[in-house]
């Protein structure tokens, strides 16, 4: 018998639902253009971070509020909700008022991969419309210092002869989770997952040597490598990072991970006026313009700043669950 037959129908059953998801933003997009906005912005607006304080998303969003203030003219409230692997922040969002008062910070995985392997708790939050995607950034695998490898391949060779292996990450369906299992899978390797509330949570336990291996994006992991307190052991895609040009990529390895690496983006409830979101999205693109935010924090780190529309964050969002469908197939994760 073959037993990808029945997740190959239960991925492209969810991909089908997911692709229907998308039709109903547009709907409700067009449902809040028709919608009075008044003189907004004329009080603060809430940012809900739906992680905890200083991890890669919540540094992002805070180093953005002082230049969309500016834009704004009013204060941005940043409002942290971790829990539930995202849910309990997304669904504080979904469940605000339409108002553009209330938005939230969302990363590739609740919106791309999460609604394959928890759908029920995608559920939860489905409702909330895509506004701008932010930024974007490479991914790096990492290892501690303990590890005897210098690079991804030289790690598997090691592994191999190892027991009681872990690799840590923020979730289930979360990337570091995705693409460990995808390694795990490729090189038959015996090693096991360690889900932690958070992204920092789970790269301090990894740099800490309490688990052997983790993932991250690469502007926050470009000062720790720098200072030896994690190794990089491979970057995402299929070429090298200008950042770390000495560090082979997974394709060059021989890896096809579907996946380049990670992004962030706003959200808002269903319902949100479609001119309050066109400028958000405005307001985003020009606050990234912002002298101090490029070399205090996207230079640095490099990050790739966006600010796009609300349309073309949604066909993003579109080609992204596409290919979540590949990443769990990949993976081998059962769909729920």
């Amino acid at each position: 018998m073959n037993k990808r037959r029945p997740l190959r129908r239960s991925l492209l059953l969810l991909a089908a639902g997911l692709m229907g998801g998308l039709a109903s933003i547009g709907g409700a997009k067009a449902q809040g253009a028709a919608q009075p906005v008044g003189a907004w912005p004329n009080r603060p607006v809430r940012v809900i971070i739906p992680q905890p304080p200083g991890g890669v998303l919540d540094i992002l969003i805070r180093a953005l509020a002082e230049p969309l203030r500016q834009q704004f003219g009013q204060p941005i409230v940043v409002d942290n909700r971790p829990g539930g692997n995202n849910v309990v922040g997304l669904e504080a969002c979904a469940g605000a008022a339409p108002d553009g008062y209330a938005i939230c910070a969302v990363s590739a995985e609740v919106l791309s991969t999460y609604p394959l392997v928890e759908p029920a708790l995608y559920a939860r939050y489905s409702s909330i419309v895509p506004v701008t995607l932010i930024a974007r950034n490479a991914g790096v695998l990492l290892a501690n210092p303990a590890v005897p490898a210098k690079d991804l391949r030289e790690f598997v060779t090691w592994a191999r002869g190892q027991t009681g292996l872990n690799y840590s990450s923020s979730g289930q369906g979360s990337t570091p989770h995705l693409l460990w299992e995808f390694i795990r899978q490729h090189d038959s390797l015996r090693i096991e997952h360690v889900p932690y509330r958070g992204i920092i949570e789970a790269f301090n336990e990894m740099a800490a040597g309490r688990v052997q291996v983790s993932y991250i994006a690469l502007g926050f992991a470009l000062e720790p490598i720098a200072t030896g307190r994690v190794k990089p052991l491979a970057v995402l895609g299929s070429r090298r990072s200008p950042r770390l040009p000495e560090v082979p990529s997974l394709g060059e390895l021989g890896y096809e991970f579907p996946y380049d690496g990670p992004w962030w983006g706003f959200a808002a409830p269903a319902g949100t006026p479609a001119s309050v979101m066109e400028r958000i999205a405005g307001a985003t693109r020009a606050a990234l313009q912002d002298a101090n935010l490029r070399t205090r924090l996207l230079e640095p780190q490099a990050y790739e700043a966006v600010g796009n529309t609300p349309a073309e964050f949604a066909a993003i969002i579109e080609q992204e669950r596409t290919r979540g469908v590949a990443i769990v197939r990949a993976a081998g994760i059962e769909a729920r």
